[in-house]
């Protein structure tokens, strides 16, 4: 492996262990009863990656499942770690309490546990729990919405939570296709410098900016 393998390989982890809000997010309205999707996003904060400053390339592939009115369940794996030797797969629930209706958001609430497991290291396993809200506006009869919300990583050594606070949108391109954008400011409270990665987009010396792109089929 070259120098350059090297720093994607730090760089991927870096942000997989310390920034764990992967990918999209799972569930922006309510999958419908029985109904089924698979949602495929990559992205990350902005970095330099073989001399280009793009969003890191870390990949999520999720399962959603409808499992009724106003709840998701929804399963994940992380094509991106695997290339490199590493398991990571998450699992959760969102539940939808309310609809957008005029000017008043819709609101929803999720919970999810991530799981990560290094195949070099036997027994090198770690979990962490995850919570996030959203808030959401429907537009052209609730074909694309948009959303902005936050959700928190929960370790167990400091810093003990690691939020990420995001705007989106979610456009309807048929009946069974979907493409999300997302923009993601990353620990937020936490200062951008002296970090392993040289974040590109850092707000107020805080945290880094980012960019992930998701693309749904529905079964």
């Amino acid at each position: 492996m070259n120098v350059r393998e090297d720093v994607v390989v730090c760089i991927t982890l870096f942000v997989c262990l310390l920034l764990l809000q992967c990918g999209t997010v799972s569930s922006v309205k309510p999958a419908g009863a029985g109904n089924k999707s698979f949602v495929l996003s990559a992205g990350g904060p902005v970095a330099p990656v073989y001399d280009m400053e793009i969003p890191l390339p870390y990949s999520v592939l999720r399962y959603r499942l409808g499992l009724e009115g106003n709840t998701d369940l929804h399963v994940g794996i992380h094509p991106t770690m695997a290339l490199f030797g590493n398991l990571g797969v998450d699992a959760g629930i969102t539940r939808h309490f309310a609809r957008s209706l005029g000017l008043r958001p819709g609101f929803s609430a999720g919970f999810a546990l991530y799981g990560f497991y290094d195949f070099g290291e036997v027994g090198h396993m770690r979990f962490y729990p995850e919570l996030s809200v959203l808030f959401t506006y429907d537009i052209l009869n609730s074909r694309h919405v948009l959303y902005g919300g936050a959700q928190s990583m929960i370790q167990f050594s400091e810093p003990y939570v690691v939020p990420a606070f995001m705007l989106g949108s979610e456009i309807s391109l048929g009946r069974r296709y979907a493409l999300t954008l997302e923009t993601r400011w990353y620990a937020p409270f936490e200062s951008g410098d002296d970090r392993v990665v040289d974040f590109t987009l850092t707000p107020f010396g805080r945290g880094a900016l980012g960019f992930v792109l998701g693309f749904g089929y529905q079964l």
